[in-house]
């Protein structure tokens, strides 16, 4: 099933506020959201303090469904104590997600790096499998070998493979007992990478509209329906895309009233042509009249 996940709310003096967030989170609940996410890209925690991070996902646990609470790139004490100090520690319907916080040098950094996490707190993690420097030169991705060799360690992984093609090799050579969950095109690459053996997403238009990818991944509606929604995802795409996803995703929020009231900085201004634009995409692809708007209402 599709994973929403949630960026943070700020007040006009730029201080966090997750009196939103909590709002936000019962309105996708309403709309048929299954589970959510916090995630160091929507997220934004580079822009957050590790108190503040507590915060956003101590407020993200007030949702009554599954919970995947990201965990700061950390070295590895301050990752165990990070986990250890949230008050949402216990709840068996959450999950941690942890990503690597250095350059690549092997295989083994990383398998050790998870692997004193998880004895210390006890469950299995997620992981952000998200490209990283190398330690001696380029880049470098994560692959199933090194994934596979925590399989009693991870849970799962947010795949971020950047190329499509590598993508489905990857997945197709995981071990079938992960939750992988797609990101970056939704539905859409959800679609493909299925077949290879993902069987989740992170959502795009179920930002808004939850119930759409839920019927989308359920086989729920008629086949046309199926694919009328990967042509409102793509239609949406296009015009979020061209001006960033984060940006669009947290207007778009704001527009229907549902949180992200205020930016931190540095943040881009709201000009013009960009409100425009996004406004009328959004009116042109999410269903409003369908929605439970009562959680943020009241």
């Amino acid at each position: 099933m599709s994973v929403v996940a949630i960026p943070p709310s700020f007040n006009e003096d730029q201080s966090l506020e997750t009196k939103s967030t909590v709002k936000y989170l019962q309105y996708l609940h309403d709309n048929g959201a299954k589970r959510v996410m916090t995630t160091a890209g929507t997220s934004q925690f580079n822009l957050l303090s590790l108190d503040e991070i507590h915060e956003l996902n101590a407020s993200v646990t007030a949702f009554p469904g599954d919970k995947i609470l990201g965990v700061p790139p950390l070295a590895t004490k301050d990752a165990i104590k990070f986990i250890r100090d949230g008050e949402y520690y216990s709840d068996n319907r959450t999950h941690f997600m942890l990503l690597y916080p250095d350059r690549f040098y092997s295989n083994a950094c990383i398998i050790e790096y998870v692997s004193e996490i998880t004895e210390a707190i006890g469950k299995p993690v997620y992981m952000h499998t998200q490209k990283m420097r190398h330690g001696i030169k380029g880049s470098w991705e994560y692959n199933a070998n090194v994934i596979n060799s925590l399989k009693d360690k991870v849970v799962g992984i947010k795949e971020e493979i950047s190329d499509l093609k590598e993508s489905y090799d990857f997945v197709n050579k995981l071990h079938f007992t992960f939750d992988i969950i797609v990101a970056g095109g939704s539905m859409r690459r959800f679609a493909y990478l299925n077949l290879a053996g993902a069987n989740s997403f992170l959502s795009g238009l179920g930002n808004f509209e939850p119930k759409r990818e839920l019927d989308f991944q359920n086989h729920e509606r008629k086949i046309y329906d199926k694919y009328q929604s990967l042509d409102v995802e793509s239609n949406l795409f296009d015009v979020f895309m061209k001006y960033g996803w984060h940006r669009s995703l947290r207007y778009g929020l704001k527009f229907f009233g549902l949180t992200c009231f205020n930016n931190r900085n540095p943040w881009p201004k709201d000009d013009d042509i960009f409100v425009k634009e996004i406004e009328k995409v959004l009116k042109e692809c999410v269903d409003v009249e369908s929605l439970d708007f009562r959680s943020v209402l009241n």
